[in-house]
């Protein structure tokens, strides 16, 4: 039996299908899979640890299971989905470890991204900083968690455009794609995390306006090691 929420999957793919046949274009369909794939995890319409059925999608997409496999190879390799061989796949579900190690890497991109920022970056650029700290704020009033987790990540890659380095910004695209499922994870365990974060990006401007790089750097390892228990000896590293 299909649920409502497969229902209505079904019909966000088909507009989204419409949409691409009026603009001319044809995806491929391991691409099309991928796309709505990611949609449903990012969504939390399929949740960290849920298993993903190839069979399901398939007969929603009206597809073979090859591109399905292919689409979840992808989504594999980006750190969304656990592929288990002969098993199955499952949206991945962040182990504390596992959070660590992501929240390490997070730690150091961030920090790097700062100390460009407050290099290259304009008073008038910082100041946009605090429209979209806003806008992450009204999404949280509305109760809207994917929107505010997506305007997080807008909010911190935008610091990182600020460094003018296409390759970090290449690499913390892939970081906060996994961080927007870590948090998804952490939202229905952490009610006061969103004050948390409003709080942090409010003085992570400061530090930028300020040109203030040590403020900046405690800033984000002070976070950090908060959100995802970093080691003190670890977090130390950073600091000198």
């Amino acid at each position: 039996m299909i649920d409502t929420t497969i229902l209505i999957s079904q019909a966000f793919f088909q507009q989204s299908q419409a949409e691409q046949r009026e603009k001319g274009s044809s995806p491929a369909k391991s691409e099309q899979v991928y796309q709505y794939v990611k949609n449903q995890i990012m969504h939390n319409q399929l949740k960290p640890g849920q298993k993903i059925l190839e069979d399901e999608i398939a007969s929603i997409l009206q597809t073979s299971r090859t591109p399905v496999r292919e689409a979840l190879r992808k989504l594999s390799n980006e750190g969304l989905v656990t592929i288990y061989p002969k098993r199955h796949t499952e949206v991945t579900y962040f182990t504390p470890e596992m959070a660590s190690s992501l929240g390490v890497i997070r730690m150091s991109q961030d920090i790097l991204s700062g100390h460009l920022a407050i290099y290259y970056g304009s008073d008038a650029e910082f100041a946009r900083l605090r429209n979209l700290a806003d806008i992450c704020e009204r999404y949280h009033q509305s109760n809207d968690l994917y929107g505010r987790i997506s305007a997080d990540r807008d909010f911190h890659l935008y610091v990182t455009s600020i460094g003018k380095n296409y390759l970090l910004m290449k690499y913390q695209e892939e970081v906060y794609s996994r961080l927007h499922l870590l948090q998804l994870q952490v939202a229905f365990h952490d009610s006061s995390e969103p004050t948390k974060r409003q709080s942090h990006h409010q003085n992570i401007i400061e530090a930028l306006m300020n040109r203030d790089d040590a403020a900046y750097v405690q800033t984000v390892v002070n976070r950090c090691q908060e959100m995802y228990g970093l080691d003190s000896k670890v977090v130390d590293l950073f600091m000198k």
